[in-house]
């Protein structure tokens, strides 16, 4: 028989079509980031169940697909660079390392497969292990190799190919009265509160002309005498002057109140009311989206050393970069930060993916195995054909990030996010898949003194963390000429000083004494972990807007946490002992941004926390709505601590009733949610994950071990470190291993990056560039935003 005869026999067993429900992988294998142009052999897309796999020298993912699965067929797809001369002038001036004119509006167009590989097509046969060229097989096998080709792969609603900022009216954009104060015609020259001529906004509630406020990555000034001006008046929106021309769409429009840029219906008329004709005006500045282009166009972040020098590129295990895929430096940084650290690699290194697992790609386990292969192999940090000798092409963590965020409002998206909120939700995520086996070197124990001041008696509540936010001290040195605001350099040591210091809690309600009063709060360090992660609070209310504070911080070259140990009782101070230290609950760490948000608003602290607690710290809206739903509870405004779970498993107890009712008023079948809930210790949350993940389950319990209890996990956790404090003289000196930077003004825009301390050296990861950095670099005064420590 031959090969096209066997071809055309085993094409009778395959789909004639997609099925609809079925998800096309043909980006990289399954297991491994191998991808049609890495690998000799090119990719292997199954012609029956649509996964993809790999044959290369250190494992043959086809051929073991085949014998697990018996597949037959596979579309097999090369790709090869074409040679330079070939390729587009755009693509080869881009590796040069200089800046192309682009469109004026914010989008960031990549260069096609078409425009840079040539790509052959084939059919290869797994037992036989032989291909066949597509022209030489079946009309029956190239008609399905075809839908293959035309289905979008699994990742490309989340491969960014062209991002695009798009702008929108809002309320206050939609709803605007052009009369107040127009009599006469405002100059539109000059600033009305300064001598600014250029970066002017027309209010256009009134006409009033004011500047802007100074953009950041740029030298253009703006003394906020436009935002001023909405302060006062209550004048939401404005336009910049110098934006205006005949494209009514591409002119800057901004709302003060939203915080955002906005679109506003028939701004030519409302413009027209100030005696400014749309139609004659000449764009003569760039507007926000251009120079929002521009500073990301030409942000090198310590690309380049001390002399000018471009940094050195290294490559090899433990070296590989990771693609952006549009706005996932954060993802980036977290995960290069802990993928370095000897805890994680040895971790996963015993690991193996599990061959029950029908999609790797829909799997967390599998996804974290394939991540530490990627980074740890060293098969990917080479220099790439794209981008000469330079920079390596790194690993796209494409099917990861789609996994992770996945059920998450904000992470499943492609806007920029914050670092810390992600490690937190990431650390949360590997708690529930693994218990605390692979996380307890970063867990500790973190004590609270209570004391009332009436009475002196008072409480110790000791709870397992494994990050803590180390305050900011923030003085104001100077203030430059475009108003923005120079501090003076502090040091780490001195924001743990005002973590660990006395703090005062008014209105404190006393159980002891029944007095409603002040009491005394003081947090220390009872245990001190293998490596210490902490975030520096550098968001801060500036206008009553979260923006982020360039302090400079000094880093020790050995920290010593010694001095920030947990309080002890004095002698005229008398401990309840309430509860034991077994029961001590899990911490809670509150959105920052959101927290200071809801201050902002006039909100006390406690039912800010307790809010965003009982919200699944999702938002400032989210807790505002839960606030104003619960004003009258008693307990509104108790110092908040984490309601306590008795770690019951749920091999013993019954699912709650109403626990199942709740899911099924969401819309699920009660035998469905009462699976998920018994998989998930009765976790709501973890449920509807993973009930959005998992529809077509038929809802039986099967005879197998359900998730981890992590709270059974994080009680012995505590008794055991607290046990060990006791018994054994604990360390407390660290040293500086990663630091991960945030370079913007807010934690939503920007762009993050780590430094990593490798064999004494600081080695920058900037998305897939990898780079000596040498000796410490400022940016990690200016800019660290989370560190993390080993214990030496």
């Amino acid at each position: 028989m031959s090969l096209s005869e066997y071809i055309e026999t085993a094409t009778t067993g395959l789909p004639t079509s997609i099925p609809s429900s079925s998800k096309v992988y043909k980006d990289e294998c399954m297991y491994t980031f191998d991808n049609a142009e890495n690998t000799p052999r090119g990719l292997d897309v199954c012609m029956s169940c649509f996964q993809a796999f790999s044959r290369t020298e250190h494992r043959n993912w086809t051929s073991e697909h085949y014998q697990k699965k018996r597949h037959l067929l596979f579309l097999n797809i090369k790709k090869s660079l074409k040679p330079e001369s070939d390729r587009p002038s755009p693509f080869l001036l881009d590796l040069a390392d200089t800046r192309l004119p682009k469109a004026p509006k914010l989008e960031i167009v990549q260069q096609t497969d078409l425009d840079l590989y040539l790509t052959t097509y084939a059919v290869y046969v797994s037992p036989l292990d032989a291909e066949l060229d597509l022209e030489s097989c079946p009309d029956a096998t190239r008609n399905l190799v075809d839908q293959i080709l035309l289905a979008n792969s699994a990742n490309t609603d989340n491969d960014i190919q062209a991002w695009e900022h798009e702008v929108f009216a809002c309320e206050h954009s939609s709803s605007l009265d052009p009369t107040h104060e127009s009599g006469s015609n405002a100059d539109v020259s000059i600033c009305s509160a300064c001598e600014l001529t250029l970066n002017l906004w027309v209010c256009l509630s009134c006409g009033s002309v004011s500047c802007g406020r100074a953009q950041f990555g740029t030298d253009i000034k703006g003394n906020s005498h436009a935002l001023a001006h909405y302060e006062q008046t209550g004048h939401a929106v404005a336009a910049k002057l110098g934006s205006l021309s005949a494209e009514e769409d591409k002119c800057d429009c901004y709302c003060y109140k939203c915080n955002d840029e906005v679109k506003v219906p028939g701004l030519a008329s409302i413009l027209d009311s100030y005696g400014i004709n749309l139609n004659d005006a000449v764009k003569s500045e760039k507007t926000l989206i251009e120079l929002n282009l521009e500073t990301n166009k030409n942000w090198q972040f310590n690309l380049d050393g001390s002399d000018g020098e471009l940094l050195s590129p290294v490559f090899g295990p433990g070296l590989t970069g990771m693609k952006n895929l549009g706005n996932s430096c954060y993802i980036n940084s977290v995960i290069q930060a802990l993928f370095n650290l000897p805890a994680y690699r040895e971790f996963f290194q015993t690991r193996a993916f599990d061959d029950t697992v029908e999609n790797p790609a829909m799997d967390l386990n599998s996804q974290l195995i394939k991540l530490y292969d990627g980074l740890n192999s060293g098969r990917y940090s080479k220099p790439s054909g794209l981008k000469g000798d330079l920079y390596q092409e790194g690993i796209r963590p494409d099917s990861f990030k789609n996994l992770i965020g996945e059920n998450h409002t904000e992470f499943r998206t492609n806007k920029q996010q914050d670092a810390n909120e992600f490690f937190l939700y990431l650390f949360d995520k590997l708690d529930k898949e693994y218990g605390l086996n692979l996380n307890r070197d970063l867990k500790f124990v973190l004590a609270s003194k209570l004391v009332c001041n009436s009475c002196h008696n008072g409480l110790m509540t000791r709870e397992l963390v494994d990050t803590v936010s180390v305050p900011v001290d923030l003085k104001v040195a100077s203030v430059d000429e475009n108003g923005k605001k120079i501090y003076e350099p502090t040091t780490f040591e001195r924001g743990l000083e005002l973590l660990t210091g006395l703090e005062t809690i008014e209105g404190y309600s006393c159980e002891s004494c029944g007095q409603r009063t002040e009491a005394t709060k003081q947090t220390g360090f009872e245990t001190f972990p293998r490596y210490l992660m902490t975030s520096l609070q550098r968001i801060q209310l500036d206008n009553w807007q979260p923006v982020k504070v360039d302090v400079p911080v000094h880093l020790p070259e050995i920290l010593n946490l010694a001095t920030f140990k947990a309080p002890v009782f004095g002698p005229n101070e008398n401990e309840i002992l309430k509860d034991s230290p077994g029961s001590a609950k899990p911490s809670f760490a509150p959105n920052d941004e959101a927290l200071m948000t809801l201050q902002s608003m006039g909100f006390g602290e406690q039912r800010c926390i307790r809010a965003l607690y009982n919200t699944d710290n999702k938002g400032a809206e989210e807790a505002m709505n839960w606030i104003f739903a619960h004003m009258d509870d008693a307990d509104i405004d108790t110092p908040f601590t984490v309601p306590s779970n008795d770690g019951t498993s749920s091999t013993e107890a019954e699912v709650p009733q109403d626990a199942i009712d709740n899911l099924v008023s969401m819309g699920f079948g009660a035998q469905l949610a009462r699976k998920a809930l018994y998989l998930h210790l009765n976790d709501p949350n973890a449920a509807v994950e993973w009930l959005f993940s998992n529809p077509d389950d038929d809802g039986v319990i099967e005879n197998t071990s359900p998730k981890v209890n992590v709270a059974e996990q994080t009680k012995n956790l505590l008794e055991e470190l607290l046990e060990k404090a006791k018994s054994q003289n604990q360390t407390a000196d660290y040293k500086v291993k990663a630091v991960i930077c945030h370079k913007g003004s807010s934690p939503h825009t920007g762009h993050y990056v780590v430094f990593i301390r490798i064999d004494d050296k600081w080695v920058l990861f900037n998305d897939e560039k990898v780079v000596d950095c040498g000796e410490k670099t400022d940016e990690i005064e200016t800019c660290g935003y989370l560190y993390l420590f080993e214990k030496i």
